[in-house]
Order: structure tokens, then sequence, then C-alpha cells
């Protein structure tokens, strides 16, 4: 099965521009973790609806779980009155249920802006790819019947794929993954001082925040919205109008989030004076990486990880980080320090 993706990657990769989303290493390292999650003796057909299933969600509708019980309304059906709090009170309420259904879970790959950055070993898109992959696989091991959608977050923009039940859909994904390759977005002209030009995502930070909200907004309008969520991104997009959004998707689902970052972003290397680019204020000049200056780095860096780490605590979505030199087995764990 592996090799089958692998030439997949390669026959999508021959003749095409930009960089391949994940490299043909990649797979050997994913094998074990993709193929011990991925037996069954068939997949389930496809559906279009929701359909009874294998796991509570946090739907209301006619399951076998209580889940409160409200006032009775017009219209609502007499199988559903609560007779014992009627007798007790006088007034007519109905049991409110937890619908149960096939889980739907959906992943967001963020490939666009700084997570096109990497100075070891790969991308953070890449190990963001290797993580949504691992998830998908992760949630089917718990949930074999699962339905599987993922959203790539390009440079081009966010477009949305869906890959069917169980473990044959994640064979789709893992081939259709093999198959992307990421166009990185333009560069403006070197200034005048020798110093590299703005890349395109350093100005598109509000266009950032509002392809999130449409995509949430899409989520909230499908016909079968997602039970499981998983969001592979760096966050860089991350602040107040695009957490409300994400705050008003975690209501509706169970939102994960995996932090991705590369070594560099942590901690400077000890270089000799080299160019940089400030990509939230689109500057750019030198930068002289002495110890004074090494330190302060990493003091900023720790304080900007504690900010959005609260941030995801405050907006009740659990989270945990991965660097881009992180194996297979460290992804696996993080994964693990997710599940509810």
């Amino acid at each position: 099965m592996t090799a089958a993706w692998r030439d997949a990657h390669h026959a999508g990769a021959a003749g095409r521009g930009g960089f391949a989303l994940l490299e043909p290493a990649e797979w050997l390292e994913l094998a074990p973790l993709l193929g011990g999650r991925a037996r069954s003796t068939g997949a389930p057909p496809l559906a279009r609806r929701p359909r009874s299933g294998e796991a509570p969600t946090r739907l209301p509708g006619r399951g076998q779980d209580y889940a409160q019980s409200r006032a009775y309304q017009p219209g609502d059906d007499l199988r559903d009155m609560h007779w014992a709090l009627l007798a007790r009170t006088g007034k007519p309420y109905v049991r409110v249920h937890e619908q149960e259904q096939a889980l739907a879970w959906h992943g967001l790959l963020d490939a666009h802006g700084a997570m096109l950055f990497g100075t070891r070993v790969r991308t953070k898109a890449a190990q963001a790819a290797r993580a949504v992959l691992a998830g998908a696989a992760w949630q089917l091991a718990r949930w074999p019947l699962s339905r599987l959608q993922l959203s790539l977050w390009a440079p081009q923009g966010l477009r949305t794929h869906g890959f069917g039940h169980g473990v044959a859909a994640l064979q789709r994904m893992a081939a259709w993954l093999g198959e992307q390759r990421i166009e990185p977005p333009g560069v403006t002209r070197a200034g005048s001082d020798g110093a590299p030009g703005v890349p395109a995502f350093a100005r598109g930070a509000e266009t950032s925040r509002a392809a999130f909200e449409a995509w949430v907004l899409g989520l909230r309008g499908a016909q079968a919205a997602p039970t499981h969520v998983l969001l592979c991104s760096d966050f860089a997009w991350l602040e107040a109008r695009a957490g409300a959004a994400l705050g008003e998707l975690a209501t509706r689902a169970r939102v994960a989030a995996l932090q991705v970052r590369d070594v560099a972003e942590a901690a400077l290397p000890e270089l000799p004076a080299a160019c940089f680019v400030d990509g939230a204020g689109a500057t750019s000049g030198w930068l002289a990486a002495g110890t004074q200056v090494r330190d302060s780095f990493q003091r900023e860096s720790q304080a900007r990880r504690e900010r959005l780490r609260q941030s995801l605590r405050t907006l009740r979505v659990p989270a945990s980080e991965l660097c881009t030199i992180d194996s297979a087995a460290r992804i696996q764990a993080a994964l693990e320090e997710l599940a509810p």
C-alpha cells in the first residue's frame, strides 16, 4: 500500500512546477504508522448524509443518550415527553438526546504563508501534512467508520476534498496528498541596501484571517458538518476575529490543534550576520545574532508560545506542539496528548 502511495506521488510530481508537499523519503517513515492504522476487511460504502454510527456527537437528535430536558414547544414529538417531570412540576417538558452518527473527521492542513518556512529536514507545511495523515489514521483507529475530509490551505487559496469512509478513504487521502505541489508566493524586488524582498505572505495577514472565517462558515453550512476537527498550523493568523470563529467552531465539534514550529523559531543559531524578513511587519534588514540577540529572541519566542497556548485554552481547544525535525513517533505521541 505504501509503495502505491509513493508511485502516485512520483506520477503526480512529474513535469509540474512548485515543490512537493511530501517528499518520497517521508513515506518510508510514515509507512508503519499508516499501515498499522489501515487494517480492515473492507471499507463501508460512501454516504451523503449522517447515518447511525458508533459514537456520540454534539448534535441533538433522536439518539439514546439523554442530554437534558427543556420546556415543551408546539410541534415537539410526544414520544420525547418527560412524563415524570410533568407529574412532578405540572408543566410539560421533553427529553433532548444526543444524536448518534458515523463520525465525520475534518483536517485543516496549513501550507501557506510562514508554513512554507523550514531550516532543517523539512518545512512546517510538510510536517503538518505528515501530522494530518497521522491524525486521520488515529481517528480510524478509534472509530473505523469515520468519514474523512481534508482542507488544504495553499498560497493560492483554501480548498476542501472529501475521501469517503474508512480505510479506503485514508488510502485516497494519502495518494491525493502525495500528488500535491505547492507554488510559493512571489517576492517583491530587493531593496537598495541589498536586503531581501518581501514575500507576498507578509502582506496577506488580513487575507488569511478572512479565508479562515470563510472556511468555518462553510463547515457550518455543510449538509454533514464535521464532528471532529484537527488543525495543523503555526497559527500565525490567529487573532481576535479568527479566534472568535474558532471558538464558535469548537462549540459544534471536537476541535484539536497541532502547532508546528521550526527549530530556528525557538532559538537563533550561532551564525554570522544574515538577511531577514519580518513576516508580521513586512520589513526586512540584517540580523547579527550575538548572545544578547539570541537570548532576547528566545524569550520572545517563549512568550509567543505561551500567548498562543493561553488563547487556545480560552477557546477550549486542546493543543500540542510539533517541531519540523520531530519523528513520526513524536507525531503519534502529540496526537495521543490531544485524545479526550
